[in-house]
C-alpha cells in the first residue's frame, strides 16, 4: 500500500484518452471515468454489422440494415458490436491486443456482457473464436479472440469449441485497404471439427468490412450450421455508401 502510495505521486498513471492522471482505472490505459464513459451502441442495431440505427427510421421493418451493408445477402445472421472502435474503447482493444495486457480480457468481456442481450445468445450451443494462423499466433503470443471467447464462455456457460482452422497466413486486415480486406480472407478457414452444427456464436475483437466473420460464417453454413451470429468488442465508423459486397 505505502509502494502504490508513493509511485501514485512520482510516477502517476496518467489517461491516455483524457490525459488525466489517475488512481483506478483500465491498467495504465484509461482512467475509471474514461473507461465507464464509453459508449455502447444502442437498439435497434443493424442485423449485420451491430452499429446503432435511427429509432424510428426502422419501426415494424423485417430486416434491419445500415447503409454499408445495405440488403445483400450475408452468410453472418446476425452481429453484436459494443460500440463504435474509436476513442478509449479503440485504446482498450489496442492495449490488450497489442500491448501485451492479456489480463485486460476481463475487464472487456465484463463490459461487453454488460450490454450484451441475453436473448442474442439463446439457443447457442458453441462458443467459436475466430483462428489466427499459427505463425501469427506465436508471434504475437497469444490470440486475443480466444481470449475474449473464453472469457465470454465461463460467464454465459456456453462451451468454446475449436471448430474453425486458418488453412494459410493472410495479410494483417488493418493493413489493406478496404477492396483488398474483401478479398484476403478468401478461402483462408476451414471446419476443423465434423458434427452437427446447429447454432454457432463466432467472437471475434473488430468488425471493419465483416470479411473475416462472412468467410467463417461461410465455411461454418455450408459444414451445416443452421444459424451463426457473432460478438465483436468494437465496429469501426462506417465507410459511407460503399456496401459491404463479400
Amino acid at each position: 500500500m505505502i509502494r502504490d502510495f508513493f509511485l501514485d505521486i512520482f510516477f502517476p498513471k496518467v489517461c491516455e484518452h483524457c490525459g488525466d492522471s489517475f488512481r483506478q482505472g483500465l491498467s495504465n490505459v484509461l482512467c475509471l471515468p474514461c473507461f465507464n464513459g464509453i459508449e455502447h451502441h444502442q437498439a435497434p442495431f443493424c442485423d449485420h454489422c451491430g452499429v446503432s440505427l435511427p429509432s424510428r427510421g426502422f419501426e415494424g421493418a423485417v430486416q434491419l440494415r445500415c447503409d454499408d451493408c445495405g440488403d445483400w445477402p450475408y452468410y453472418l445472421d446476425q452481429t453484436w458490436s459494443l460500440g463504435s472502435y474509436e476513442g478509449p474503447l479503440r485504446l482498450a482493444h489496442h492495449a490488450f491486443k497489442f500491448g501485451g495486457m492479456e489480463h485486460l480480457k476481463s475487464p472487456i468481456v465484463q463490459k461487453i456482457l454488460g450490454f450484451l442481450p441475453e436473448n442474442f445468445y439463446e439457443g447457442v450451443e458453441v462458443v467459436v473464436p475466430v483462428p489466427m494462423s499459427p505463425e501469427k499466433e506465436r508471434e504475437r503470443g497469444y490470440n486475443s479472440a480466444l481470449l475474449l471467447a473464453n472469457e465470454i464462455s465461463k460467464s454465459i456457460g456456453i462451451p468454446v469449441k475449436f471448430l474453425l482452422k486458418k488453412t494459410r497466413s493472410t495479410v494483417a486486415q488493418r493493413l489493406l485497404t478496404r477492396e483488398k480486406r474483401l478479398q484476403n480472407q478468401k478461402g483462408a478457414y476451414e471446419v476443423s471439427l465434423a458434427g452437427p452444427l446447429v447454432k454457432v456464436l463466432l467472437v471475434d475483437d473488430v468488425f471493419t468490412t465483416g470479411a473475416t466473420l462472412e468467410e467463417c460464417a461461410k465455411v461454418l453454413k455450408k459444414a451445416g450450421a443452421q444459424w451463426v451470429g457473432a460478438v465483436v468488442l468494437g465496429r469501426t465508423p462506417r465507410y459511407g455508401s460503399d456496401r459491404t459486397i463479400l
